[in-house]
Order: structure tokens, then C-alpha cells, then sequence
């Protein structure tokens, strides 16, 4: 292959990338990073929040900030997810990554609608650490055992059919969870 041939399959490459992120469909991986790290942060009302009290749900965390274009783009899918499942044991939490309360709210009390997600404070970036946030946005779904199962990195739609096709296949877990 010539330079020239190899720098525009690189090309190809980059741009069905950037597609497909435009598009809000970063691919929903397995988790393979060992066991679940610890989640417990304040809320922005300073409400203490423990990932290991929610055993028997299943759990979207998704890290995010303000000056992030595809999070702010990413964060009213999430909200149709939780509503889409809201008579089920499953939650979404937000985990704001590395910002203080006042930008934060500052960017909430500025969004055309209200989000009626839980923020988690992660200031220093401890929590985005312990869960290998490489990027944002990052999202980790975690099963009713309290094990993470998926992640994706990038913008996707979480209210398509194909993200509540799976939260459903993991709500199906829960009664054998509880046991």
C-alpha cells in the first residue's frame, strides 16, 4: 500500500469515527477492569450517595462536566431513559468530573429544562480515577449485584431502543439478584 492509499484508509477510519459519535452511538462495551470500584460522593444538596446501597437496582453512572459539548448533548437521553424506566428498580446518577458546586449549578440553573438526575460531586477527581475515566463522557452500567457489567465512552442515546433493550435484559436479573 502507498502512503498516500494507508493515509486515507486512516482518514476513513477517523471520519466513520467522528460519525458515529456525532451521532450519539459510542459502542456499549464490557467491562473488563475488575471489580467494581467504590462510588460514594455527595450529592449538590451535600446528601450523602453510596453506589453499594443500591443492590437490587440496576444503575447507569455517567460521568460528565460543563464544558463538555457531548455530555450536555448526552445528558437529556439519560433523563428519558430513567423516565422510560421509572416504575422499575433502576436509577441514573450523574457523576460531575473534576468541578465545583457553584459551575455546576450555575450550568444546571442555565439549561432550558431542569435535570432531575442526582449530580455527584467529584471535585478532585477521586471517583474518576477509581473508575478509570479516560475520557468523557463515560458511562458504566451496573448490574443489580452491585457489578459493573458495560461502559461506553462518548455520546450516545440511552433512550434508543437498543440502550432499554439491554437496561431490560439486566432488570430481568434482579429477582435473582435479591436472593
Amino acid at each position: 500500500m502507498t502512503p498516500g492509499g494507508l493515509l486515507r484508509g486512516v482518514l476513513a477510519v477517523a471520519i466513520a469515527a467522528s460519525a458515529a459519535a456525532a451521532e450519539g452511538n459510542a459502542e456499549i462495551k464490557r467491562w473488563d477492569s475488575g471489580p467494581t470500584p467504590a462510588l460514594a460522593r455527595t450529592d449538590l444538596d451535600g446528601k450523602p450517595f453510596d453506589l453499594g446501597r443500591f443492590r437490587g437496582r440496576v444503575v447507569v453512572v455517567n460521568f460528565w462536566a460543563t464544558w463538555c459539548e457531548p455530555c450536555k448533548e448526552e445528558l437529556p437521553s439519560l433523563t428519558r431513559l430513567k423516565a422510560k424506566l421509572a416504575d422499575r428498580p433502576f436509577d441514573v446518577v450523574t457523576v460531575n468530573f473534576g468541578e465545583f458546586p457553584e459551575r455546576i449549578t450555575q450550568y444546571l440553573q442555565s439549561r432550558p429544562e431542569p435535570l432531575p438526575l442526582p449530580v455527584l460531586l467529584d471535585p478532585q477527581k477521586e471517583a474518576a480515577q477509581a473508575w478509570k475515566v479516560g475520557g468523557l463522557p463515560m458511562t458504566f452500567i451496573v448490574d443489580a449485584k452491585g457489578r459493573v457489567r458495560y461502559r461506553a465512552f462518548g455520546e450516545r442515546d440511552w433512550s434508543a431502543q437498543e440502550s432499554v433493550s439491554l437496561m431490560e435484559k439486566l432488570l430481568a436479573e434482579v429477582p435473582r439478584a435479591r436472593r
